[in-house]
């Protein structure tokens, strides 16, 4: 099992102030997609507690990105909450909404678990969109309210990257942790869990309800971030794009998502500037990746970087081996 080290800790704070700069080397006008690149990474983060972790393959991680959001926005909007409030009540909110629908999902297993989360997200997405005196219907909500200190570009920014890398550290303590553990082995087989004594379902509904509340996180502050939301965060397009996010990446490697979200979202970026056509460009790029990486690009890159590390372990053990033999001669 890892254990977060202090030098860990120290590569977090010390990434999280070169992103902090990073306003300081690109253009204002790409600020808005960067600071959604990173919000987006880090919701793929949370899922793949479920999906990578877990094993859990859940379509329906946008209701709680989508009811962070939209908790935010209705509370300053209609009910004149601060920001912070909004946050804090999307964040205690998701909870019993997040279990509900694991008790609701979790009857069924494998295809049918994902197929009832995507119905429940659907639901909500439904109801958002027909609730126009209080979503904005298909409209949605402009004119969230923020702290002065968070109102420009490179605050915003900085804002998402402390949050996202802060996330990061707690799923990663998760992940480490005995708890972490457990859910590997529900993952791997939860017969085999149950017959030990363990109760598979307890740590499946725990790590609906974490991935849940870290959903509706990141959507609090793509809310505040934008400024404003719409039903789409709902949407079964939301979720799919978080697990082609993951697949990406690599969902057995941690950071696997952060890099599957890099590969999705830049070349959509810049297509979509020059071209009509980014849907058509980014099909192809998911395609070729799959081909390519079925197991993720992470994976693969892991793999190349640790080949070297081997050779040079096995390299001595080869020469000494020889001279013990000779040496033990007579």
């Amino acid at each position: 099992m890892k254990r977060i080290t202090a030098k860990a800790a120290l590569a977090a704070l010390l990434a999280a102030g070169a992103l902090c700069l990073l306003p300081y080397a690109i253009s204002a006008a790409y600020l808005p997609e960067v600071t959604r690149f990173v919000i987006l990474a880090g919701t793929a983060m949370s899922l793949n507690l479920l999906v990578g972790t877990t094993g859990l393959l859940s379509l329906g991680q946008g209701l709680f990105f989508g009811l962070g959001a939209y908790v935010v926005a209705i509370g300053t909007i209609r009910y004149g909450l601060s920001y912070w409030s909004g946050m804090a009540l999307a964040i205690v909110l998701s909870v019993p909404v997040s279990l509900l629908s694991a008790l609701i999902s979790l009857r069924a297993r494998h295809l049918f678990f994902g197929l009832l989360t995507l119905a429940i997200g659907q639901v909500a997405f439904v109801f958002v969109v027909s609730s126009y005196n209080l979503t904005g219907g298909d409209d949605g909500l402009v004119g969230v309210t923020l702290p002065d200190w968070l109102a420009s570009g490179p605050a915003q920014f900085r804002f998402a990257v402390i949050v996202t890398v802060a996330a990061c550290v707690v799923l990663l303590k998760i992940v480490s942790s005995p708890f972490g553990a457990m859910l590997g082995a529900v993952r791997e087989n939860a017969d085999r869990v149950a017959s030990l004594g363990g109760n598979p379902r307890r740590f499946e509904l725990a790590a609906f309800v974490i991935a849940g509340a870290f959903g509706a996180l990141f959507g609090a502050v793509l809310a505040g971030v934008e400024g404003s939301v719409d039903p789409h965060l709902f949407s079964w397009v939301t979720s799919a794009m978080l697990l082609m996010m993951i697949a990406l990446g690599g969902r057995s490697v941690f950071l696997g998502p952060v890099l599957g979200t890099l590969v999705l979202e830049i070349p959509r970026a810049y297509v979509q500037v020059h071209s009509a056509n980014a849907d058509l460009v980014v099909g192809a790029l998911v395609i070729f990746c799959a081909l390519v990486f079925p197991e993720g690009i992470a994976p693969k890159l892991v793999a190349l970087l640790a080949a070297p590390l081997r050779a040079r372990r096995c390299a001595p053990a080869a020469v000494a081996s020889p001279q013990r033999g000779v040496e033990g001669q007579p």
